[in-house]
This record gives structure tokens, C-alpha cells and sequence, in this order.
């Protein structure tokens, strides 16, 4: 008979508790574990659990906000995140590894397809396949897997599961439209793109926020959480999260 146990978990408090808890919440879920109780608040999480120790470890292992688990005083850290900030580029304006993982998390997406449709360097591309997640990298400047416009992706409808993406967010990004209106044609390619169920967790900065969620309900599109990324001063942008409904 298994026996259950109390873990404890210290959460890192970046873009606020929501995130924190989903990402924690979507990697049991992923993970099949066998856990109840869970009990989530800023900085923390508690959770009962009746699985194999290693098989906690190893859905934390995969975490970006988790800074340590504790078992009958015994501490863990989780150890893929830094092999992942080690392989990918960490200076600005490319997309931060650590948001890049949290936003993969967030999908709930554990194969694939994944396509980042503004990949740049290729940051998110790379983490997901770090992750075992077929991944798929485009952009119109021609620097990751193909070249492509994210107002009209070649790529079969109703055939992505998840749509992960960091758009031009300020005037260092030079492109053709106003912001606005890139981001509200981004959305409209994309919602053809997934399958029911699927989901869009993209950065977009504070201004666009009511724009482009009021653009996604219209496409039946459910912001499902919202966290804030303080980039540095006043420039603060936000990670959203969509899914999609059923057609």
C-alpha cells in the first residue's frame, strides 16, 4: 500500500502566483502523478502525494518556477533549467530561457506540433526539443527552421497543438504594421491553425492587452491566465494564455 507524504514546494514569485500554480498544477497533470491536496499561495505550495519519490522529481525537474522541493527536510532543486540556460542566447531583446520554459509549460503540450511563428534566434524552438516536444521554428527573416509570415502560416488548419511565441513588442523591431494590427492578424492565422483544445501562450506588451484579448474571444479563443513580466523600469510586458474552443 502506498503510503502518502507532504511535500512541500518554494515557488520562484516572478509575473505573480497564477503562473506559479498553473505550471506546478500542469506538470502533475502531464505527469500522471497521483496527488491530492493541493494547496498553492505566493512563494509556496504544499501537495500529498502517494507516487514513487522519483517520479515527483522528475515532473519538478522540468519546472521554470520551482526553486526547490522539501521532503521530510530533505531538499531538492530542480537541475534541467540549467542545462537549458546554458545552450541557448540570454542577451536582450532575445526572449528569456527561463519565460521561454514556463511558456512551453503552459500549454500542457508533452509531443507536439509546437511552432513559434516570430522564432527569432530560435529559443522557444530549442527548449521544446530539450524537452522531447516536436518543435517547429519560423520567420520571416529567415533565421530558424523556415522562412514564414505569421499572418498567413503555410501550415495544414486545424493541425498545431500549441502555438508558443514572443512578437516585436517595441520600436527596436522594425516591421510593416503597427503593432495593433500584427498582433490582432497573428491571431486570426493562428486560431485556424490549432485543434480544438489547443492552445496560444504568446508575450504581448501591456498596452495591446485589452486589444488582443477582446480580438481572441472573438475568434473563440479563452484566456485561460495572464502574468505580468517586468522587463526593466517601466516596460513591463505580459505572458497570456489562450485555448481554444471547440468550432
Amino acid at each position: 500500500m502506498n503510503v502518502k507524504m507532504e511535500v512541500f514546494i518554494k515557488l520562484k514569485r516572478l509575473m505573480g502566483i497564477e503562473l506559479a500554480c498553473l505550471e506546478l498544477r500542469m506538470l502533475i497533470r502531464l505527469s500522471e502523478l497521483n496527488v491530492s491536496n493541493i494547496e498553492c499561495g505566493d512563494g509556496w505550495a504544499k501537495v500529498n502525494i502517494s507516487d514513487e519519490l522519483k517520479q515527483l522529481l522528475n515532473a519538478i525537474n522540468r519546472a521554470a518556477l520551482i526553486k526547490e522541493v522539501i521532503i521530510n527536510g530533505v531538499k531538492y532543486r530542480p537541475t534541467l533549467i540549467k542545462a537549458i540556460l546554458g545552450s541557448v542566447r540570454k542577451d536582450s531583446p532575445h526572449l528569456n530561457p527561463l519565460h521561454a520554459l514556463l511558456m512551453i509549460n503552459l500549454t500542457g503540450v508533452t509531443e507536439g506540433p509546437v511552432i513559434d511563428p516570430f522564432a527569432g534566434v530560435g529559443t522557444i524552438p530549442r527548449i521544446a526539443e530539450e524537452l522531447g516536444i516536436r518543435a517547429i521554428g519560423c520567420d520571416i527573416k529567415n533565421v530558424s527552421d523556415f522562412v514564414c509570415d505569421a499572418l498567413m502560416m503555410p501550415i495544414r488548419h486545424h493541425s498545431i497543438k500549441a502555438i508558443v511565441t514572443d512578437p516585436p513588442f517595441n520600436r527596436v523591431f522594425r516591421t510593416g504594421l503597427r503593432l495593433s494590427s500584427l498582433y490582432i492578424g497573428f491571431l486570426e492565422s493562428a486560431a485556424e491553425l490549432l485543434i480544438n483544445g489547443g492552445s496560444i501562450v504568446m508575450t504581448l506588451p501591456s498596452y495591446l492587452l485589452d486589444v488582443v484579448i477582446d480580438e481572441a474571444a472573438s475568434l473563440n479563443l479563452n484566456t485561460y491566465c495572464i502574468g505580468v513580466d517586468h522587463v526593466h523600469g517601466a516596460l513591463s510586458r505580459f505572458i497570456l494564455c489562450l485555448s481554444k474552443g471547440n468550432d
